[in-house]
């Protein structure tokens, strides 16, 4: 009804134009009024897109341009895209929002995120979460909920800034919603080979960056794929011709007691131990009919036995073995998987359960050698670094830290799942140790930062009552009364929890009116402007 009224005043004032896309009051009930539910439960038809209309700036800019497309809005798809098309052509770097951010293929420009070339999507498969570089704190990556992101970007954007409330909470979470499955669904542009290259895939002059982390790279030790068991070197490159992301087929493994031959990806690695590269790699060998199985993504994978197959079960109940014909000085590869070696039998095991001569765990290029072990993924290697798993100490290759993040608070590695991230330090802190709000749902490493960040999510998002100091989370639970100013003598209108309100007017502290409202004070049963 408010609206209705602001409109025919603007209509008035403005020669009579209607710039609204409904001809009278009844047009506006039908797609704004009350609707009553079967359980007697009432609501506003179209609320959002209510919110966004009665926005006075919305108008005032229409009458400004003559264009009066967004007052014409209908339905809330129209208003999703509507948004997203004005806030990128409000979307421009300046010396405020210099940065930009590329979001489910919108640009768009933030005072400190900015997006890297991976658009957001996290590397270790978060769907959730948008990845971000933050130019605030030292340009280091970090990864946020998607909803809050967006929030962030709509409050740094010109159109942004002037959207109601309710209308911003609405695009967060539609953005959560299709982030997930963008995430889900987006692959990164890349080009699959399979071939006998193996020295490509060990230089580290062919990857799109340096940070492979495998303890192989440029060792020179590739010749034991190429003569001593069947192989093949799997690859994806993107635009630039450059690896992203790589691994090695054994393309005749046997499984033991059975004449099935299977072909198995052994452990991906990718830049940046990027776990959506990884699955991309897997994914494309798949589609194009290049493996039976492969070494499972994420945890565990350097389990020896931590083999799946295309479809993602468990191939750990079954024992594995290559043919293989190494000699005790030729070049060999660290081994992953298939290090059991019985070198009378000529083969490789993925088990330890079987009789076999040497370890092919180790880095040194060839058989003999002295190792530190690593008693977290159980093999040898060069150098081992202690490390901490669910309290318990271990040790672990220096060069495989995949599951570890250093915690600068505790000078400590430990493990992914014992750590969460804080979003008021931006640092990882020992979940156990970190404060964790049912409200914003986010960790943080102090509870003064928790408990503010939960008072600043009331005040954005609650509803609150000026008469109890406190706030509530549904708006309908707030209502107003009417308060005399002696100063100015006059009432002014103010929030109340509707059960305050209640119970004051019930013990007869406060008034209710015949004109609908509620007052603190009234003279000989009317208003006091009156009874003057």
């Amino acid at each position: 009804m408010c609206l209705l009224l602001f409109i025919v005043s603007q209509i008035k004032k403005l020669n009579h134009m209607l710039y609204y896309n409904f001809k009278d009051f009844e047009a506006f009930k039908e797609r704004f009024g009350i609707h009553e539910h079967g359980n007697g439960e009432k609501s506003r038809k179209n609320k959002i897109l209510l919110a966004f209309l009665k926005n006075k700036e919305l108008l005032h800019e229409a009458v400004i341009t003559g264009d009066f497309y967004l007052l014409h809005l209908t339905d809330m798809s129209v208003l999703k895209q509507a948004i997203w098309g004005e806030m990128e052509r409000n979307a421009y770097s300046t010396d405020s929002t210099p940065y930009k951010v590329n979001v489910l293929n919108h640009d768009l420009y933030s005072s400190k995120y900015e997006t890297d070339e991976f658009r957001g999507v996290c590397a270790d498969g978060d769907t959730r979460s948008v990845r971000y570089i933050n130019h605030k704190s030292n340009d280091r990556v970090f990864k946020m909920k998607a909803g809050k992101f967006l929030r962030t970007l709509i409050l740094d954007n010109k159109f942004g800034k002037t959207l109601p409330e309710q209308v911003v909470t609405y695009m967060c979470e539609e953005f959560s919603q299709d982030w997930q499955v963008y995430c889900q669904r987006t692959l990164p542009e890349n080009k699959l080979y399979v071939t006998d290259e193996f020295a490509r895939i060990y230089d580290s002059d062919e990857y799109a960056s340096n940070t492979m982390h495998s303890c192989m790279v440029d060792k020179d030790y590739y010749g034991f794929y190429e003569n001593a068991v069947a192989a093949k070197a799997a690859y994806l490159e993107n635009d630039e011709g450059e690896i992203i992301a790589r691994c090695i087929i054994f393309t005749e493994v046997h499984e033991v007691d059975s004449d099935k031959i299977w072909r198995l990806a052994e452990r991906q690695y990718a830049i940046d131990c990027n776990d959506v590269l990884k699955r991309a790699l897997v994914d494309a060998l798949i589609n194009e009919g290049y493996i039976d199985g492969y070494k499972r993504i994420g945890a565990d994978c350097g389990d020896s036995r931590g083999f799946v197959d295309n479809d993602g079960n468990s191939l750990s109940d079954k024992y594995f073995y290559i043919d293989c014909d190494l000699q005790t000085d030729e070049p060999l590869s660290y081994q992953d998987s298939f290090k059991y070696y019985a070198y009378s039998k000529g083969r490789a095991y993925n088990n330890s359960g079987f009789s076999y001569d040497y370890d092919l765990a180790t880095t040194e290029g060839t058989i003999e050698g002295e190792m530190d072990y690593d008693d977290y993924h159980e093999y040898s290697c060069t150098e081992t670094t202690l490390v901490y798993v669910g309290g318990r100490e271990y040790y672990c290759d220096r060069d495989n830290l995949d599951d570890f993040e250093w915690i600068d608070s505790r000078n400590e590695y430990h493990h992914k799942d014992d750590i969460v991230l804080c979003t008021d330090s931006e640092e990882y802190e020992l979940t156990k140790e970190a404060y964790y709000s049912e409200l914003t749902e986010e960790y943080y490493s102090r509870e003064s930062a928790m408990l503010d960040a939960e008072q600043e999510y009331k005040e954005s998002n609650w509803a609150y009552s000026e008469f109890d100091d406190e706030y509530y989370a549904d708006d309908a639970e707030v209502t107003t009364y009417q308060r005399w100013n002696r100063q100015i003598c006059a009432y002014e209108e103010k929030t109340i929890f509707i059960g305050t309100l209640i119970n004051l007017v019930r013990n007869e502290v406060f008034f209710a009116y015949k004109d609908g409202k509620v007052y603190n004070m009234l003279c000989h049963g009317q208003p006091l402007f009156m009874a003057a």
